[in-house]
């Protein structure tokens, strides 16, 4: 019982971070410099309270799934475990730019920054379709 309710809770975490890196990634790329203040004032709160605690749920749940049930023997979760570093990074990447065109809305990120979307999107899948097949 125990490890479905750790799962349900890592899945849970899992999509309120994807959700709110998308968001970051879609008023980093997609938001016009003119109005870019006032939306990322309100979305920097809501990434440090909501998308960072999900983070932080996701590395938990999970490190407490691999390491109390699963084991670390699957090639698919390192592989997966990959996966999710960059993700982290990625968002650590996207808190960072927006901190910094909260204070010049003129700015422009770097383009892997701004190509959040997909990214964040393709590794996904890739997570998603590891974790089920788990196909090595």
């Amino acid at each position: 019982m125990l490890y479905f309710l750790l799962k349900a809770l890592h899945v849970a975490s899992d999509i309120i971070w994807v959700g709110g890196m998308l968001i970051n990634a879609f008023v980093i790329s997609m938001v016009p410099a003119p109005i870019r203040g006032g939306v990322i004032t309100a979305l920097r709160r809501y990434d440090r309270i909501v998308t960072t605690g999900a983070l932080a749920g996701v590395w938990v749940f999970g490190l407490i799934l691999a390491i109390g049930y699963i084991g670390f023997s699957g090639g698919w979760l390192h592989l997966k475990l990959l996966i999710v570093v960059m993700l982290s990074a990625l968002h650590g990447m996207q808190s960072a730019w927006l901190r910094r065109m909260e204070a010049n809305p003129l700015l422009d990120p770097p383009a892997f920054v701004r190509a959040g979307m997909p990214i964040v999107l393709v590794s996904t899948i890739v997570i998603v379709l590891l974790a089920i097949v788990k196909p090595f």
